[in-house]
């Protein structure tokens, strides 16, 4: 009996466990005098569907990448808000901020879970 209950807590646990499992992608965008803007974001492979739950940073929107092409662009303040709930599938992302016209730089970071 002993067994059986350490075994269902286990399970239970594990299953918490995965299904609370976040993944984090953020990019920046910064311009320069007399150049052009520079992207940067590291590739973050998921490997099932999962949904944005949280936008953060200083920006104008933001767009996706997925698989080196464009996915979905969210290019106003407010669009950034209506990101939260939109799904990725499984494959190798990116996320880049659009920069606001006052500004030099910007950041974005999603969560997913």
């Amino acid at each position: 009996m002993k067994k059986l209950l350490l075994l269902i807590s286990f399970f239970v646990f594990w299953i918490t466990t995965a299904s609370a499992q976040q993944v984090v992608i953020s990019g920046t965008q910064q311009r320069f005098p007399g150049r052009n803007a520079e992207l940067s974001s590291q590739k973050v492979k998921i490997s099932k569907t999962m949904t944005i739950v949280s936008v953060t940073g200083n920006n104008n929107g933001f767009w996706i990448m997925k698989n080196g092409k464009s996915e979905k662009a969210f290019w106003t303040e407010k669009q950034t808000n209506d990101a939260v709930g939109y799904k990725l599938t499984k494959g190798e992302y990116q996320v880049f901020p659009n920069i606001k016209s006052d500004e030099n730089s910007a950041t974005v970071t999603i969560k997913l879970q």
